[in-house]
């Protein structure tokens, strides 16, 4: 018996899709290589970690080096700095963009969108431009005005980041698809625009919010030429600075065992928040509309 064109067409494969599939498969694991890579290495005893020829996967598993990179420096120290660091950034970039997006995109005022194109010019601006201006400021209001603001302090690791033009324009622009119907009922009933954006816009906009909260995250987490220039005390370092600590050893020249280690480390939170929130973080993307 002869199948039928329906039969024939749900068992017809689709090369073109299934060479595509292979490919982007094929880029992911080289891209991922690195990591692979790094993460196989930590668990390697010292001495292996240089054999020739290389190997992939350790010939003896271990947690020697983790030991290493916890015990050798104050990296519970540095953790802990890096999430202080990342903390305040994530939250004051979250808070301040939304009041912003909210005055952009909602309210009603001369100069509105002359200024939110000066906001967005400034993206524009790579921060190596305001680098030595920032570093220069942080140091005159440490001798000037109070030790607490100047460098090794963690208000000097946050301030240059504790606003973001794109989180105002990623947000501005989610906002301006919610019906503007829905703001001026708001007001009739007596809502004053605080409680709208606090307990009607934001609620709404959780997706987007979320999606800029993971990129802040990830921003502020792999810092490090900043913290590198205005700390130079080692209590105040972070995390992604510590890792350099192990590429010279006195006795053996570059630990790449603990440097693997405490790079594995860093990486962790990183890598937790994409697997945990990747469905969010592209639900987020999008959701936020492109309407201007």
């Amino acid at each position: 018996m002869s199948a039928s064109p329906l039969q024939t067409a749900k068992r017809k494969i689709h090369w073109g899709d299934v060479s595509l599939q292979l490919f982007l498969i094929g880029v992911g694991l080289l891209v991922a290589m690195p990591i692979f890579l790094a993460i196989f290495t930590s668990f390697k005893l010292p001495d292996d970690v240089t054999n020739y020829p290389p190997t992939l996967l350790p010939e003896v598993w271990t947690v020697e080096n983790y030991i290493t990179a916890w015990t050798s420096t104050p990296f519970w120290r540095f953790f802990a700095n890096s999430l202080i660091q990342t903390g305040v950034i994530v939250f004051f970039q979250v808070f301040l963009s939304i009041l912003a997006a909210y005055a952009f995109s909602v309210l009603e005022f001369p100069g509105r969108d002359l200024l939110f194109y000066v906001i967005l010019a400034s993206l524009m601006v790579p921060f190596q431009l305001t680098f030595i201006p920032n570093f220069l400021t942080i140091s005159r209001w440490g001798k000037e005005v109070h030790e607490a603001l100047g460098p090794n302090t963690y208000f000097a690791l946050t301030i240059p980041f504790l606003a973001s033009a794109f989180g105002i324009f990623l947000l501005r622009q989610f906002f301006l698809t919610i019906p503007k119907d829905l703001h001026d009922s708001a007001k009739i009933d007596g809502a004053s625009n605080w409680r709208f954006l606090w307990q009607i816009l934001v609620p709404l906009s959780k997706g987007s919010i979320s999606a800029f909260g993971i990129f802040s995250f990830l921003s502020a987490w792999s810092q490090y030429l900043w913290p590198l220039v205005i700390t130079d005390e080692e209590t105040m370092r972070t995390i992604q600075i510590a890792v350099r600590f192990f590429l010279f050893d006195q006795e053996r020249g570059a630990d790449w065992g603990a440097v693997m280690a405490s790079a594995v480390i860093a990486l962790l939170p990183t890598l937790l928040i994409f697997l945990v929130a990747q469905r969010q973080l592209v639900k987020g993307i999008a959701m936020t509309g492109l309407k201007g």
